[in-house]
């Protein structure tokens, strides 16, 4: 990797099985390079379901288009049950097991609470993933580094576990830390550990969910790596207008918006952030510039030009019929609560469905793209 070339990183953003939409995004790049051409990225930072589209990509870095085919081929593919435990005897029997558990004495360790079983997941990484070859990547010159972010439950910090070059130093700000590992499943399940939906991990001592819950400033990782340019993929559209409430939300709305917050909010603000710096930094001379050791990030930030929601009702039926009637236990339309329906619809009609809409977004914007990444 060239020292004069600008560092260009790759943030990806989590919701779940909307992340397929970033695969099609990554499609559409592919195919402006050459077939063997290393991967235009050298910094590669994840949250949740794009911590695995980060650590597949990444694993590819010195070919770039054979690791988004390698990705689509593995996303094109997907059902639920590969994901979470979607037959009747699986999901029944986890549910009664996470409640005995709950009525046993207190001395005795209690698992994590998630209202599905996510081993199937864990069982799918470990066959898609080879972790090793980040390291090789990364002695190549390939990778610069990369970055998977969890919530610890215990310090209520976001911690950017990271593998990379020797010169990325670890970091602590407030409510946010970054720590040299050797990431594994185990990182990457942490990550996507979606409250109340998935279980919680453990990693050393302490249990961690979704990265996006404490993530204060998504784009630090990247920055800490030492990124002059950052692509974002974003899975929330930004400029839908919001529906006419007349009536008090209930248990849907509320957890639509919940799950929009904990997966955008940050995001939009510390974008925001990052313009007011750059702005500034643009009115010094160059010279006081290097003084400080500040420079100008360039971002382009990617998302939907349409809403999720259409498509995941579309498609509702396909969810197996227990995770649906888990949804109506709890309050939930599968088909009218598409919003919540988007996250765990992991089923191959859906999932294509997005894959498209990611390409053609990347193809229409391909100029400012190009230029971006060129």
């Amino acid at each position: 990797m060239a020292k004069d070339k600008p560092k260009i990183s790759l943030l990806l953003t989590g919701g779940g099985a909307r992340a397929a939409y970033q695969v099609g995004v990554l499609k559409a790049i592919s195919e402006w390079y050459p077939r063997v051409h290393h991967s235009p990225f050298a910094i590669y930072c994840g949250t949740s379901a794009g911590a695995i589209n980060a650590i597949s990509i990444a694993s590819y870095a010195s070919c770039f288009r054979l690791g988004v085919k390698k990705l689509e081929w593995i996303w094109s593919r997907l059902h639920s049950r590969r994901i979470f435990a979607a037959s009747s005897l699986g999901m029944s029997s986890y549910l009664l097991g996470q409640g005995m558990a709950r009525l046993q004495s207190s001395y005795h360790e209690r698992p994590p609470f998630g209202l599905l079983n996510n081993r199937p997941l864990r069982h799918l990484l470990n066959q898609v993933n080879n972790y090793q070859r980040l390291e090789t990547q990364i002695a190549a010159g390939n990778l610069h580094g990369i970055s998977i972010t969890a919530s610890s439950y215990k310090s209520g910090h976001s911690v950017s576990f990271f593998q990379g070059q020797k010169e990325i130093r670890e970091w602590d700000r407030a409510k946010s830390k970054g720590r040299r590992a050797m990431l594994t499943t185990d990182h990457l399940m942490a990550s996507s550990a979606i409250p109340l939906v998935f279980p919680a991990t453990r990693i050393g001592r302490a249990y961690y969910g979704d990265g996006s819950i404490h993530q204060l400033a998504p784009l630090r990782p990247s920055l800490k790596m030492g990124a002059d340019k950052i692509l974002i993929i974003d899975l929330i559209n930004q400029k839908l207008q919001q529906a006419d409430q007349t009536s008090a939300p209930g248990l849907a709305a509320l957890g639509g918006h919940l799950m929009d917050t904990i997966f955008s909010d940050t995001l939009t603000a510390d974008l925001e952030n990052l313009s007011r710096t750059n702005s500034l930094l643009a009115s010094l001379p160059q010279d006081a510039r290097r003084e400080q050791g500040m420079r100008v990030i360039e971002h382009v930030h990617l998302y939907p030009s349409e809403s999720f929601e259409p498509l995941a009702r579309r498609y509702y039926s396909h969810l197996p019929p227990m995770a649906r009637a888990l949804m109506r236990l709890t309050g939930l339309s599968p088909r009218d609560d598409a919003a919540i329906t988007s996250y765990i619809l992991f089923e191959p009609a859906y999932v294509r469905a997005l894959i498209k809409m990611g390409y053609d977004d990347a193809q229409e914007k391909e100029a400012i793209l190009r230029n971006f990444l060129n």
